[in-house]
């Protein structure tokens, strides 16, 4: 396996969270590709699995505009351009829960869908966390934290539509 060369690239789009471009790309050693194929790019992305010191999970609620529903999901956000992902993570908790942590674990990364985008989500463990920090919402968000014992998160994870919060703490429960 062999990756294709691009030989052409074509910046579409420009709107606030991502780039739409266009590549022509054929592969090196068979009569096959061109395109155009469309690509997204997006920063990078965090989520957190934060476990209370009395073992409960943080979880968000939120109206989410694309689908025009409101959400449960894992604390997370975009990582900013030159940003340590861990860093964001940190940023991301206590900015949407009010929550900080001292102890941090990664549940490895994933790329969320390497046909057409071309981020990384940064999953990771914050333990012991606790409600030290501050929030700081982005001027268009509304949130409301929701507190699950951890004893009752796999019948919660029924309730969860969100692909990214739901990879992220199906990871988690795989290794606890």
């Amino acid at each position: 396996m062999e990756k294709w060369i691009i030989k052409e690239r074509k910046n579409v789009y420009r709107g606030n969270i991502f780039l739409y471009e266009t590549i022509v790309a054929t592969h090196p050693t068979k009569p096959i590709g061109a395109g155009p194929y469309d690509i997204i790019r997006l920063a990078d992305w965090v989520n957190i699995v934060a476990i209370t010191e009395d073992n409960k999970v943080v979880l968000v609620k939120q109206y989410r505009f694309g689908k025009d529903v409101i959400t449960i999901e894992t604390p997370a956000g975009a990582v900013e351009r030159g940003e340590d992902p861990l860093a964001a993570a940190k940023r991301e908790l206590e900015e949407e829960t009010g929550y900080i942590s001292d102890e941090w674990e990664s549940l490895s990364p994933v790329s969320v869908n390497p046909a057409f985008m071309s981020n990384t989500a940064h999953f990771y463990l914050a333990k012991n966390c606790r409600p030290d920090g501050k929030q700081n919402f982005d001027e268009d968000e509304d949130i409301e934290l929701e507190l699950v014992p951890v004893a009752d998160l796999k019948e919660k994870l029924k309730e969860i539509d969100h692909s990214l919060s739901e990879l992220c703490l199906s990871r988690y429960l795989l290794q606890s």
